[in-house]
């Protein structure tokens, strides 16, 4: 390997997930992701400081939370400093979170609460966001415009992250929305299993979690994008057949129908409420941007849904008219007014729900769509959050279909 400034870097310092990547600069964007405990934070770390003693740069090393600035990144860097065999020949300014090199390489550590903050500092040719799910994309875009620097040596960006919930913005803005790798962007996942230091009491609780609490376990161990919130329906996923539950007594088909367009899909939810047992079973769905609603009427009538009763979104009431002349007889308006989200989320709750396997686009909603947490109490709000709720607010509109259970007033004489 490389002699750099008298730091001798050997293959057995790194692990192997990412020994190829260690003197590979080319991309703008770099990536780490995946569980707890799989040393991508360690690793950023190694090499932002080998880039530095290797070249003169100007970084700022940023965490959204300042209180934990000190304990993570700047004992990153103290541990590795050590490592390498280098605490002594640089300057380290605890006060200021400054680390400088003898060839004039600069690193500043800072809990970044105002993004504009940054625009102040010059010349920056790096910068890492650690814990980067807790910015947001308005962030990134003032760190991106940041980087400049000298025009001969490199200039990255170098994100790391646990993944959260799908309606983090890194879901989409890295790519992983359309399983599709940004431009000029490095991505790597690893996990616990690629860390060779990783230790037996790390491993055995990770892999205890999955009995434990299933969610964490997906973003914990496994490094998957999975929703520790407090999500606003739960749910089973089983095998059944519509038809025969449909012959069951007290059982009516029920169907919803949410319009968007660019951005926001038109969805619509098909399912069977079992109001004896208090059941709904979904067991079809569609959902597709930019449709039209002549091409909405006839994906319902190629469905065979066209003789139905389909609740719809009483925003759109031009659109419904439309589609009722297409053929859709039976399409209706919603009932809406103050409070009726919470009303139909909790009138859903009333029941288990049950969903038929091949009603994924549901189970990511569902796996997603969580109540909003209020930023200076830190407990949830009665308000869901407007995201991965289309197929979600289909559903709501659907329940409107089934007559509630008359009151029984019970009279002691």
């Amino acid at each position: 390997m490389k002699e750099i400034l008298d730091i001798k870097i050997e293959k057995n310092m790194f692990n192997k997930a990412y020994i190829d990547n260690l003197f590979d600069y080319s991309t703008r964007y770099n990536v780490f992701y995946g569980g707890r405990s799989s040393g991508k934070s360690f690793y950023i770390c190694d090499k932002l400081l080998i880039m530095c003693a290797n070249d003169k740069h100007r970084m700022l090393w940023l965490m959204k939370e300042g209180n934990k600035v000190e304990a993570t990144i700047w004992q990153l860097a103290m541990d590795s400093l050590i490592k390498f065999q280098i605490y002594d020949k640089v300057k380290i300014n605890k006060s200021s979170s400054t680390i400088e090199f003898p060839n004039g390489s600069w690193i500043k550590m800072i809990g970044l609460k105002n993004s504009e903050d940054i625009k102040a500092y010059v010349n920056i040719s790096v910068i890492w966001a650690e814990e980067t799910s807790n910015f947001n994309a308005s962030d990134i875009e003032i760190m991106d415009g940041t980087v400049r620097g000298r025009n001969n040596i490199p200039k990255q960006l170098y994100f790391s992250f646990n993944p959260v919930s799908k309606a983090n913005f890194v879901y989409s803005f890295f790519g992983f929305s359309t399983n599709t790798i940004p431009e000029d962007t490095y991505i790597k996942k690893t996990t616990y299993r690629d860390n060779k230091w990783c230790d037996e009491s790390t491993i055995k609780r990770l892999e205890r979690l999955k009995n434990r609490n299933y969610a964490r376990w997906r973003i914990e161990s496994e490094g998957e994008f999975s929703n520790l919130d407090k999500l606003v329906y739960s749910y089973t996923v089983e095998e059944f057949d519509y038809r025969q539950i449909l012959k069951q007594p007290n059982t009516i088909a029920i169907f919803g129908l949410d319009f968007g367009y660019i951005n926001d899909k038109s969805a619509l939810i098909c399912g069977i409420c079992d109001n004896e047992n208090m059941k709904l079973y979904l067991f079809d769905e569609y959902g597709k941007t930019g449709m039209l609603n002549n091409e909405i009427a006839q994906m319902i009538k190629d469905k065979g849904y066209a003789k139905e009763t389909i609740i719809a979104d009483s925003a759109e009431r031009k659109s419904i008219e439309e589609i009722k002349r297409l053929g859709i007889e039976r399409i209706k308006p919603a009932r809406k007014g103050h409070g009726s989200i919470m009303n139909g989320v909790q009138r859903i709750n009333q029941y288990e729900l049950i969903v038929h396997p091949s009603c994924t686009g549901i189970q990511d909603e569902f796996d997603n769509y969580s109540y909003k947490k209020d930023k200076v109490s830190n407990e949830y709000q009665n308000i869901p959050i407007d995201s991965y709720n289309h197929f979600c607010d289909a559903l709501r509109y659907a329940i409107q279909s089934v007559k509630r259970k008359p009151k029984i007033l019970t009279v002691r004489l």
